[in-house]
């Protein structure tokens, strides 16, 4: 997995580095291994699948989580790389800014 950020040059670089770490985790965390929040994380249940149904599988799990856990970014493009030898796939994720979030007073503070 790899994720790729764009987008964020007119934000602020702490706010920036926040969401990078925010949605770092929540990519590298398998869903159900958090004690305090099970629903938090990637579900993995499209591992073994087609590479297809893989694919969108996984760019669902990212899209629901990312408006749960960081709804000041979203999921722009998802790819898959194939090691044809391993037959290992790797998704890369694209994020960007939501440009429909807004923020509340309960943000701000």
């Amino acid at each position: 997995m790899a994720v790729v950020f764009v987008g964020f040059d007119y934000m602020n670089e702490e706010i920036v580095a926040e969401i990078k770490r925010n949605v770092t985790a929540l990519l590298e965390t398998p869903e159900g291994s958090c004690p305090g929040d099970r629903a938090y994380g990637i579900s993995f249940d499209f591992v073994d699948m087609p590479i297809n149904v893989a694919k969108n599988l996984a760019a669902l799990s990212v899209i629901d989580k990312l408006e749960v856990y960081e709804p000041r970014v979203e999921l722009k493009e998802i790819t898959t790389e194939t090691d044809l030898e391993s037959g290992h796939l790797k998704n890369i994720y694209l994020i960007g800014p939501n440009k429909d979030y807004e923020e509340t007073e309960a943000d701000e503070e």
